[in-house]
């Protein structure tokens, strides 16, 4: 299906942004850009667990703004109290004079999805577009540009290459020449998207010398910006960082180099997180996929008319110790044996625990009553089909793969926020619910398994990876009886490295697909922190195990992989620098003792960059033993015994499990 659906023109509305009485729409038809202003009146909905002994309050509150009697409906049920027609300010002072004992409700929603919940406007998509489709493509004005200087080192942009469909522009000068020349051509083209790698960092720079040399500032159409405050923050285990940017109206910028969900999902992809939340494509492609999906679950709750907490107060109710169980401590898991196995396919669950939320009815209201209709049911599984589909469509079209990473990373966290204690409608006791369920369902499939012959090596949260037995039948199996969606994946031969103590990990695997592909899963290739040489040497050891139809024919080329090894080592000193670059996300501003992340942090401001909690860091080791390292752009040499280690590690990653190895065949 394509958009829009009338012969008539469709506006594709591609931008909206908030204003101090309202929101701001901005639309192509045909060709043609239209900016609409939408007033909103700010409120909120509160209610007190006892009105009569807030009388005084409610007296002060109705002298100075509108105050009137409601329901509120939660996803709980409906209960009296009152819409106040006040901003977060008086919000929060009712809760410091109540003691936290008042219940407010729509906060802080941003005003993007009040309007878009309440008019059913759809931002990244055409007017009459369903907001579940994927077939709206728009068609926009892109221009892209990039700077030759690092922003991070240097406020000069350097050279500045503009391109367009119609043309292509190299600015060079001093900043205020720069910035007034790329001003100039950006008014002229005046393109609706913009493609900049590191533009959330340029922004700045770019915004200091349009306002100190009183210049207009052509990132936005209006010459208005919003300001994305810099955070660091921890996330599943490790330090993250949003930089801060300047975000533009009436005009699309995405950061390329920075935004992970355009990484993910390219513009269509951005397109669609925005027509599921009511959000900017500008916001949906700086947010984390949680920040998404908890928006999404917002935007529904609006639509449907559902009161929006402001503070949670049912991130847990109250148990005994004795109802706590073993079973909650987490997803199931059967650790494989280290070697090499032959005639093995892997069954994956797509969206494993979202499907779990759907088919169980879990959701924080359902808890004690799983035959009433769950909120988080009701809007999780539509995502979970619209996934389905992109999967599917992926296969013959690339296009929507973006789509489907979107959807993929929207879906993978939805779960980790139902035991998240600030989201809106989670709750630890629904998490813990999940991977109950997840467990009793992974279990049952081992023994479906077993009873057709097979055998379950390995089994990790939403994935088997069976040896024998029909597997074709097992897996349809496994699909009757779970009613989720699963796909296989079939080798002629996997490998499961070892841990450090020798039993087998259980993340990190390789081996070839009977359609005559290498996967490969958690080595050193496919690890961030290692450096492309080193990369380079295994991805190639990789292509040539590929050629390996079956385990016999492997031990051969044991001596192809040993020569391919002894040739990296002997070109490891005359090798390019920039060969040996790590990239490293820095934990802490300052570590408790001496480590290469201190000498990297050391070393950064030696350069007058400053490297905040969950930022990248790219170094090159120039004397491991003297914690000597230099910044990527300005690498002096490399320590040749550091990176031989790291050789020596890439090798034996391949090599150790395969025949001819103590202890590796296991067929």
């Amino acid at each position: 299906m394509r958009f829009p659906l009338s012969s008539d023109p469709c506006p594709f509305v591609f931008d909206i942004t908030r204003t101090k009485t309202g929101v701001d729409t901005w639309e192509k038809t045909d060709g043609k850009l239209s900016c609409s202003h939408h007033l909103l009146e700010p409120g909120f909905l509160l209610s007190f667990p006892d009105c009569h002994q807030y009388y005084q309050l409610l007296d002060g509150l109705a002298s100075e703004y509108p105050v009137s009697s409601c329901l509120i409906t939660t996803i709980y049920g409906k209960e009296e109290g009152y819409h106040v027609m006040a901003d977060r300010e008086v919000a929060q002072k009712i809760e410091e004079q109540t003691f936290y004992q008042a219940r407010l409700f729509n906060v802080d929603i941003r005003p993007e999805q009040i309007f878009c919940a309440k008019t059913k406007r759809v931002v990244g998509g055409y007017k009459e577009t369903d907001r579940f489709s994927p077939d709206s493509e728009p068609d926009l004005d892109k221009m892209e540009i990039t700077c030759s200087e690092n922003p991070h080192r240097s406020s000069h942009p350097g050279a500045v290459t503009i391109s367009t469909g119609s043309g292509k522009w190299v600015l060079e000068g001093s900043e205020r020449t720069i910035s007034e020349d790329m001003f100039t051509i950006i008014q002229d083209k005046d393109p609706d998207i913009i493609l900049f790698p590191d533009y959330d960092t340029w922004s700045g720079i770019f915004f200091n010398t349009a306002r100190d040399h009183h210049l207009f500032n052509s990132f936005s159409r209006t010459g208005r910006f919003h300001t994305m405050a810099p955070r660091s923050y921890f996330s599943y285990g490790r330090m993250e960082h949003r930089l801060g940017a300047k975000i533009p109206e009436g005009r699309i910028i995405i950061d390329t180099r920075q935004s992970f969900m355009y990484r993910e999902g390219d513009l269509r992809g951005i397109f669609l997180a925005s027509r599921l939340t009511g959000l900017s494509p500008n916001l949906t492609s700086r947010l984390t996929p949680g920040t998404l999906i908890s928006s999404y679950e917002v935007y529904e709750a609006l639509a449907r008319g559902f009161a929006v907490p402001f503070r949670k107060s049912d991130a847990e109710a109250y148990r005994k110790v004795t109802d706590m169980r073993l079973d909650y401590r987490g997803g199931y898991m059967l650790q494989p044996p280290p070697g090499i196995f032959a005639d093995v396919t892997q069954i994956d669950f797509t969206s494993f625990y979202p499907s779990i939320i759907v088919r169980e009815n879990l959701s924080p209201e359902t808890l004690n009553n799983r035959k009433v209709p769950g909120f988080l049911p009701s809007v999780i599984g539509p995502v979970i089909e619209l996934r389905h589909y992109t999967k599917r469509m992926k296969k013959t079209d690339p296009s929507y793969a973006g789509m489907d990473g979107i959807l993929k990373w929207m879906l993978v966290t939805c779960f980790g926020y139902t035991g998240y204690k600030n989201a809106r409608f989670g709750r630890i006791e629904v998490h813990e619910e999940i991977t109950l369920a997840a467990t009793r369902i992974l279990k049952d499939c081992v023994k479906l398994t077993e009873s057709h012959g097979g055998k379950v090596l390995h089994a990790i949260i939403d994935c088997l990876f069976i040896q024998g037995g029909k597997a074709g039948i097992i897996q349809e199996e496994i699909e009757k009886m779970t009613t989720f969606h699963t796909e296989a994946d079939c080798y002629d031969w996997v490998v499961f490295l070892p841990q450090s103590d020798g039993s087998g990990s259980y993340c990190s695997y390789f081996g070839r697909l009977t359609t005559g592909k290498m996967k490969v899963k958690g080595v050193l290739a496919n690890r961030r922190t290692t450096p492309p040489y080193v990369a380079r040497m295994q991805n190639e050891m990789m292509e040539h195990l590929c050629t390996c139809q079956s385990i016999d024919d492997i031990p051969p080329e044991l001596d192809h992989l040993s020569a391919l090894y002894m040739q990296y080592l002997e070109n490891l000193h005359s090798a390019d620098v920039r060969d040996f670059v790590i990239t490293r996300r820095i934990g802490r501003r300052n570590y408790n003792k001496r480590c290469i992340a201190q000498a990297v942090v050391d070393r950064y401001k030696e350069y007058n960059v400053s490297l905040e909690p969950g930022m990248d860091a790219s170094f090159v080791v120039r004397d491991e033993k003297r914690l000597v390292v230099d910044p990527s752009w300005d690498a002096e040499g490399i320590d040749a015994r550091y990176y031989r280690r790291l050789l020596d590690k890439a090798y034996e990653e391949v090599i150790g499990m395969l025949p001819g190895k103590a202890g590796s065949s296991n067929r």
